[in-house]
């Protein structure tokens, strides 16, 4: 690990700042559900069987965005179809590509209708990582810190609220604004008016980082939380920085 000051840090959310394993979850049962036209809602895990959670839990580190809940709901309600790689999720993205911005549409809804019935439960479906959390509150404070996510904004937003944090919605690119991670920190770089290497990003899937490590940023894949051992094994192939423990002098 580089013991370079940058002077911005950029934390992709789902994954590297909290395990929202189980908020994606009762959404994504839900968004299914209305997406079948069906009126089945759900508002916590114990609605769901141990085998429902130790099917779903698995898969959730390949989603990259909320419109590819829908390749891991369809896969969880097909006999003959399965997930064991990257390579097998891909291929599903490429087959049902033409769904996946309507399921987001969907996804979108019930994640609202979800926080909006009860704020405080939805926000307790969250497990945050407070080491990330405490380095972030440091970083903050010497504002240095950017946040780009394929969540909205505002559920990350109310989510750094109750653990101390009030950032700006204008360090906050989300997936309305951007359609890869690439294109949030060439947002960055430009909007900030710094160099590449001024600034670092964290990410706990590796194909967010492919793309950025070969436009010269620096890049470290999450090694905590749910991270696939799949995926620390293409960031080791590629040159991708493994970062395992997180503190303030890593930046």
């Amino acid at each position: 690990m580089s013991n370079k000051k940058y002077k911005y840090i950029v934390f992709d959310f789902d994954g590297v700042v909290c395990d929202s394993t189980n908020e994606c979850m009762v959404t994504a049962w839900n968004a299914w559900e209305r997406w079948n036209k069906r009126d089945g809602f759900r508002r916590s895990l114990d609605e769901f069987s141990q085998a429902e959670t130790d099917t779903f839990r698995p898969l959730r580190p390949y989603v990259r965005g909320a419109g590819e809940y829908y390749i891991l709901m369809r896969t969880i309600n097909s006999s003959d179809v399965t997930i064991r790689s990257q390579r097998d999720f891909d291929n599903l993205h490429r087959q049902w590509e033409g769904q996946l911005n309507s399921f987001k549409d969907v996804f979108f809804i019930e994640r609202n209708r979800l926080r909006k019935e009860d704020l405080d439960r939805w926000i307790e479906l969250h497990d945050v990582y407070i080491d990330v959390i405490d380095v972030m509150k440091k970083i903050h404070n010497q504002g240095r810190l950017l946040i780009a996510t394929m969540k909205d904004g505002e559920s990350v937003k109310l989510i750094l609220i109750k653990n101390g944090i009030n950032i700006s919605p204008r360090n906050i690119l989300d997936q309305s604004q951007i359609s890869s991670k690439l294109e949030a920190l060439n947002y960055f770089v430009d909007n900030k008016q710094i160099k590449k290497d001024e600034l670092c990003f964290i990410d706990d899937n590796i194909t967010h980082l492919i793309e950025p490590s070969k436009n010269n940023y620096n890049v470290f894949l999450s090694g905590w939380g749910n991270t696939i051992e799949e995926h620390k094994e293409i960031a080791k192939k590629k040159s991708i920085p493994i970062m395992e423990i997180i503190n303030e002098r890593s930046f």
